[in-house]
């Protein structure tokens, strides 16, 4: 199961989204009509995946690339996938710095949709994994800084896989360096909680981070 936020102001199109995404998911998406109110949710609850129109009615109204934007500087690096009849290739583009971005025209069909998903959760995978294995060197070096960095990584691992234990796992890791035991053990309480299959982690293991 994954969470999914569907940002669109149009009522019939987050219908539709949500009875797609929670068909092929079994999970039940959050909605929002604007990009203040996705914005608001986003500074609470986390999502393996969000999907946004670009245009939204009213002039005051934030657009889809401001969303996108706003995301980022949060440190929110959830995967997103534009759905819009408006967007244009200037649009895409400017927008595609802040990868990971996908696009789906108006209208789609339920196949169109699972695919794209399905390619922006498996970039969210790949992209996690690649981080995983930086964080773990960085965390294990003793050169000065790298530390640092590695938290960095790891900070970005909890918002592409917030359902993850790992970047827990690793962040206890970091912390217990740093010499806090009691915020260390938090965050392996955290881990643990997540952890379903109570696997653990190793470095250097291949994990499953589906």
């Amino acid at each position: 199961m994954i969470d999914v936020l569907v940002v669109d102001d149009e009522r019939h199109v987050r219908n539709l989204l949500v009875r797609m995404i929670s068909t092929m998911y079994e999970c039940q998406p959050m909605e929002a009509e604007s990009v203040e109110e996705a914005l608001k949710i986003c500074d609470k609850h986390k999502f393996d995946i969000i999907t946004t129109d670009i245009k939204f009615n009213g002039e005051d109204e934030l657009d889809g690339k401001e969303f996108i934007k706003r995301l980022r500087l949060r440190g929110i690096f959830t995967p997103v996938l534009i759905i819009s009849a408006f967007a244009t290739p200037e649009d895409i583009a400017e927008v595609c710095k802040y990868a990971p971005i996908d696009y789906l025209a108006k209208p789609f069909t339920q196949d169109e949709l699972r695919k794209k998903l399905k390619s922006l959760l498996e970039y969210q995978k790949e992209s996690f994994e690649k981080y995983l294995r930086e964080a773990e060197g960085l965390i294990h070096s003793n050169f000065p800084g790298d530390l640092d960095k590695g938290e960095q990584l790891v900070r970005v691992m909890f918002s592409l896989m917030p359902s993850s234990p790992i970047p827990h796992y690793l962040m206890a890791e970091i912390i217990e360096k740093r010499g806090n035991q009691e915020l260390a053990e938090r965050h392996r309480n955290a881990a643990r909680a997540l952890d379903v299959n109570q696997r653990g982690y190793r470095k250097g293991e291949e994990i499953d981070t589906d």
